[in-house]
């Protein structure tokens, strides 16, 4: 599976584009992603269901289902979320999720993210979440940064902060995110770079490192265009003096026929002194 994810993922960018449909009512999406871990912690995938329903010209409704497996078990999420438009580059997204099985994953999730118009191509983004574990673990975030949009590229960084429940500690991160193309429907391509202490925890939607949790999402650039969101589950409940790490990631989204696309990412990052990882995901997405 790691290698045949791995190669669709690599291709993705050469194959030919065609037009969406102009108003589509709904998106369904199907996909599988990996993660190869260098050290004990092995190899995690799993398989992502989602959709996304176009009730109105200001943002979708979105829900998904995922599945990981990992060593220490299998586990399922669900989700639920709803993003809105403003006019211009000013938008807001809200989204929970529920998961069950392994304890890897959040009893509870709820997800925020927004960015605002300040004047001409620039703006500023803040980010949210608060996840609840088996034991009564928490894990919470707060992100924000400047944004900026132009005709067909748009670029973000934020600052992240974690916290890791009560005497947990908290980590600090920077996440940067360049991206051609601006309708989620038409062709896009995006590059995801990130680094600082909690960033493989903050960047793992669905269960996985590639943003498999809903159909197109864009990492850190969400929001831009018809259709975005995240998914949300966490692994490392880490905090206090952890190491440095690093991701890099670049996805592709391609219209293959008017109703067909494909959506492929892959990554590498690490967590120094510890592993290396190598990420991909690929999702076939059918819009009517």
């Amino acid at each position: 599976m790691s290698k045949s994810v791995l190669f669709l993922a690599l291709m993705g960018p050469t194959l030919c584009a065609a037009e969406p449909l102009e108003q589509p009512v709904g998106r369904i999406a199907l996909g599988s992603f990996v993660d190869h871990f260098s050290d004990a912690t092995g190899t995690w995938k799993g398989l992502v269901l989602s959709g996304e329903w176009y009730r109105d010209s200001h943002g979708p409704w979105s829900a998904a289902v995922s599945t990981s497996q990992r060593p220490e078990g299998t586990g399922t999420t669900f989700m639920i979320s709803k993003e809105h438009g403003f006019g211009g580059s000013t938008w807001v997204w809200g989204g929970f999720s529920a998961g069950s099985g392994a304890d890897f994953m959040p009893r509870f999730r709820a997800d925020f993210d927004s960015n605002l118009e300040l004047k001409g191509p620039w703006g500023v983004g803040v980010g949210a979440f608060w996840s609840r574990f088996s034991g009564d673990q928490s894990v919470g975030m707060l992100q924000g940064g400047p944004s900026w949009k132009g005709e067909d590229w748009s670029a973000s960084a934020r600052l992240q902060q974690i916290w890791y429940g009560s005497g947990g500690g908290s980590d600090t991160g920077i996440l940067g995110d360049l991206r051609w193309g601006s309708d989620n429907l038409r062709r896009w391509h995006s590059l995801r770079v990130a680094w600082g202490k909690g960033i493989l925890d903050s960047v793992q939607p669905g269960g996985s490192l590639s943003s498999t949790g809903v159909t197109v999402g864009t990492g850190t650039g969400r929001g831009k265009g018809k259709g975005s969101g995240t998914g949300g589950s966490y692994s490392f409940l880490s905090g206090g003096d952890s190491p440095n790490e690093f991701l890099a990631s670049t996805s592709t989204h391609i219209p293959l026929t008017r109703s067909l696309a494909l959506k492929t990412e892959v990554g590498w990052g690490k967590r120094e002194g510890q592993f290396n990882l190598w990420t991909g995901s690929v999702q076939v997405l059918y819009t009517f």
